[in-house]
Formats: C-alpha cells, structure tokens, sequence
C-alpha cells in the first residue's frame, strides 16, 4: 500500500505542473486576446482544454489519496474533531481539499460560460476573470514550505 501511496503522490504532485503551466497558459493568451482584440481560435481552446482536463486528473487523483490512501487523511478520517484541532491534519482533511474542489468547480463553471459568450471578447474577459480565481487558489494551496517542514518542489 505505501508504494501505491507513493507513486499516486509522485502522480499528484508532478500533474500540479501541467495545472500550473496549463492555467499560466490560459491566462496569457486570455490577455493577449483582450489586449489585441484577436479571435477566440482552436489554440485557446485546447488550452484550456489542457487545463480543465488536468485539473479533473488531479481531483480523481486527490479523491483516491485523500479516501484510500493516505495516512494524513485517514487519521484525520479517524477521529475528525481530535483532527480539527490540529493545523496539519486540518489542512489535509478540510483546507487543502475544500478550496481546490471550490477552485475546479470555479474552472469549469468559467470554461462553461466562456463557451457560452457570442464575441470573442465576451470569451477572452470570462476566460481570464474566472481562470485567474481559480488559479490564484490552486497557488494558495499548494503546500511548500508549509507546516514547518520542507516539501519537495519535484517528487521522484
């Protein structure tokens, strides 16, 4: 079980990057386009394509860590209010998971609406506003350095 903990950890955690580069992505070209009054074309889609599909990766990820295999989550699990009371295993149990589902769900509503706006300005402005949200909590999420001890940037 802790090799299989291991490897979806190592999965979890190298996906952040394609999440981080992928949203860095949307959002430049979102502003590119509004700055440039471009046209919406197959490239921001994909993009955000990108984005969206490696975020749902990343919550079937976090849902089998934070249900099955991880030791954090299955203390916390365990006995929840002894868990409240303690700032790691909250962060684990409650923090961590409740903003970055807030932050996909914000994602996928913003990629829903775009799609739904009638001028490529319309797509480019609800791209960017709602992409950037959700990004700015994803960063806020991610644990380095937190806690006291050191995390790794890049897991092998």
């Amino acid at each position: 079980m802790n090799s299989l903990y291991n490897f979806t950890l190592l999965v979890h955690s190298w996906n952040r990057w394609i999440i981080l580069l992928a949203g860095l992505a949307v959002i430049i070209l979102a502003i590119k386009g509004l700055s440039g009054k471009g046209q919406f074309a197959s490239v921001h889609r994909r993009s955000s394509l990108i984005f969206i599909s490696s975020l749902h990766l990343q919550l079937l990820i976090g849902l089998l860590l934070y249900f099955v295999l991880s030791p954090f989550t299955m203390q916390a699990l365990s006995d929840f209010g002894a868990a409240m009371k303690d700032s790691t295993l909250r962060y684990w149990a409650v923090e961590h998971s409740v903003v970055n589902i807030l932050a996909i769900a914000i994602a996928q509503v913003g990629s829903i609406l775009a799609k739904r706006k009638s001028t490529d300005q319309a797509k480019f402005k609800t791209t960017l506003i709602w992409t950037a949200i959700s990004y700015i909590l994803i960063l806020a999420m991610i644990p380095m350095g937190m806690m006291g001890e050191a995390r790794p940037w890049f897991r092998f």
